[in-house]
C-alpha cells in the first residue's frame, strides 16, 4: 500500500511540475496578446479597407487573448485539483 502511495505522490508531483511549467510559459503569451489588443484598440487608422482590416485584426487578437486567458484558468483549476489530490495521497 505504501508503494502505491509513493507512486501516486510521484505521479501528482510530476503532473504538478508540468502544469506549473505550462502556466509559466503561458504568462508571457497572455501578456503579448493583451498588448496586441491594446495597441490595436488605440491605433488610429484611416477609414475604408484599412479600417476593416484593422477591425479583423482586433477581433482575432481579442479572440487569442480570450483563448489564452481561458486556458490559463483551466490550467489553474487543474493545478488546484492536483494539489488537493497530492494532499490527500
Amino acid at each position: 500500500m505504501e508503494q502505491t502511495s509513493l507512486m501516486d505522490q510521484s505521479y501528482y508531483t510530476t503532473r504538478l511540475e508540468a502544469l506549473t511549467a505550462r502556466l509559466e510559459a503561458l504568462g508571457p503569451r497572455i501578456e503579448r496578446a493583451r498588448h496586441a489588443v491594446l495597441r490595436l484598440e488605440t491605433e488610429q487608422v484611416p477609414a475604408g479597407g484599412t479600417a476593416a482590416a484593422r477591425a479583423a485584426q482586433l477581433s482575432a487578437a481579442r479572440t487569442m487573448a480570450a483563448t489564452l486567458e481561458s486556458r490559463d484558468r483551466q490550467l489553474r483549476i487543474a493545478e488546484a485539483a492536483l494539489r488537493a489530490e497530492l494532499a490527500a495521497a
